[in-house]
């Protein structure tokens, strides 16, 4: 059976709207495209909705299953793979981190750019984030993201406070670009989806983090849910000085993590959620980041879209709930929802103001 069989019959309809706005919103998929599909054997229901949408519209496609083609952790995409990309106009991951893959994901965003693809990134991204998260109008969410830095850039500084200790600074460096993930992929980009955040690589970031629910990479499979244990991170000039949690285990490897590898302790995303269609937080970072509030990453700055000219070998997003966010002393974001003229008369759910 090939890997496009093996896939379609993990079918689930309930997913169906979910990988038509996928394909036809997101990707804007047309008949004289060439799609390529990797995904992993956990990722077959989400993989199995973007194919039947993208069978709808009719262009050539190739599906990959990673696990018929060797052991992970990957530290390269097999040679099928980079063949088939090579000779695509659009493109899709799905797959859950794992330790030591970092470096093989960003070989691929690389390709992105350098040959124009429209990219689709679907990391840990279960069934249920999928459906919830797609639900989105992406054009109410781009117009959000309008007025949401237009105030963020105007600033001289930015104030993030929540509910559980947070309390920090962020300047921006006028040279590092602002990137929307506003679920409209053009060619030459890639977006995570579900979509919806504005990020930079910030100038620099004092004071206290509190993440009590998310944290990204392979720490999310084995810390699902930080509202038990939630991490406090301190900041001093960009870099992270301390880590502290009820669980002495997971402060230790996220502190020795980040102290890895050159510019792993290094705040390399301030990003700000905007999508509020997604109205909980779930324990995967990648849905999490989109939710009204102030998210973290520590390590690579994505240079390419950021325009940071440093790098690291690692990354991890930490995220906490009931953030309030200020530009200069204007409210932003309070307690995870946004003031009301950055809402007004966009459409978007009643909760998404204050």
């Amino acid at each position: 059976m090939s890997d496009r069989d093996d896939i379609l019959k993990a079918i689930d309809t309930t997913l169906a709207d979910a990988g038509r706005a996928a394909v036809e919103t997101c990707l804007a998929v047309r008949p004289d495209d060439v799609v390529t599909v990797v995904t992993e054997e956990a990722g077959y229901s989400i993989a199995a909705a973007i194919l039947a949408a993208v069978e709808v519209v009719g262009p050539k496609t190739s599906v990959f299953a990673l696990e018929r083609l060797g052991r992970r952790p990957l530290q390269k995409f097999p040679n099928e793979i980079l063949a088939a990309l090579d000779q695509s106009t659009v493109t899709v991951l799905i797959v859950t981190p794992l330790a030591g893959e970092l470096r093989a994901r960003l070989s691929l965003l690389e390709i992105v750019g350098r040959r124009s693809l429209r990219h689709a990134h679907l990391i840990a991204v279960s069934a249920d984030a999928f459906r919830a998260g797609m639900r989105a109008d992406y054009n109410g969410v781009d117009k959000l993201q309008d007025r949401v830095l237009t105030a963020l850039r105007a600033a001289s500084r930015i104030r993030v406070t929540s509910p559980a200790g947070t309390d920090l600074e962020a300047t921006f460096e006028p040279s590092y670009r602002w990137v929307k993930s506003n679920g409209l992929i053009l060619p030459g980009k890639w977006q995570n989806l579900p979509s919806g955040q504005v990020y930079t690589c910030p100038g620099t970031i004092d004071g206290v983090y509190v993440a009590d629910k998310s944290i990204g990479d392979w720490f999310q499979g084995k810390y699902p849910d930080l509202e038990q244990y939630p991490v406090t991170l301190e900041f001093s000039a960009g870099r992270l000085g301390d880590v502290r949690s009820p669980n002495a285990t997971l402060a230790r490897e996220l502190f020795l993590f980040a102290r890895s590898n050159e510019n792993g302790d290094r705040v390399g995303e301030f990003g700000v959620g905007t999508n509020p269609w997604v109205d909980f937080i779930s324990g995967q970072h990648t849905l999490d980041e989109n939710v009204p509030g102030v998210h973290l990453a520590l390590g690579d700055p994505f240079g390419g879209e950021t325009g940071a000219a440093w790098s690291s070998k690692t990354r991890v997003s930490v995220i906490g709930t009931g953030m309030s966010l200020y530009a200069d002393d204007r409210p932003v974001i309070d307690g995870g929802a946004y003031a009301t003229e950055f809402v007004e008369g966009l459409g978007l759910p009643p909760h998404a103001g204050s």
